[in-house]
């Protein structure tokens, strides 16, 4: 990689002010061309969706398939963006952990609710946390995908 300041100028504070201005503007402008596609985050709420609504079909094997295909759909949406957007999902800020926890917090909760509906023969009812699953991780990977722009954009 070529360096384009000269090593005898490397303690010029102007210089030096200079660069750093120059990567700060590159970032901003990264942050800006940083935009996730309008289907990631919906991606993300039917794939909670289909898991919490698990309980509505009969049989073990049905709750096994469903959190296969879950993985297997949320391995492919990462795929995905990556060939879409050409960005990598790499690390994770302590928001994004953050969101993330609430994200698998909230889905266990709304699984619990289906369960338990399932469990009094309220199969239809299950419906109602699926379509809670789907609006909570719709909008948590929305969260996850806006502060990972704006960590993009402030990088220390």
């Amino acid at each position: 990689m070529e360096n384009n300041m000269a090593s005898d100028a490397s303690g010029n504070p102007r210089l030096v002010s200079q660069v750093f201005d120059e990567l700060q503007s590159d970032r901003e402008r990264l942050a800006e061309h940083f935009r996730a596609p309008k289907w990631l985050a919906p991606g993300f709420g039917l794939i909670a969706a289909a898991y919490v609504s698990a309980p509505a079909f009969p049989g073990r094997q049905a709750d096994d398939f469903v959190l296969i295909v879950a993985l297997v759909a949320c391995a492919l949406l990462v795929s995905n963006y990556r060939r879409a957007t050409g960005i990598k999902i790499s690390r994770f800020g302590a928001r994004e952990w953050a969101v993330f926890a609430a994200s698998v917090l909230g889905s266990w909760g709304l699984l619990s609710v289906s369960l338990g509906l399932a469990a009094f023969g309220l199969q239809g009812w299950i419906v109602a946390p699926a379509f809670a699953a789907f609006a909570l991780m719709t909008w948590l990977a929305s969260l996850i995908l806006s502060s990972m722009r704006e960590r993009l954009r402030h990088v220390s």
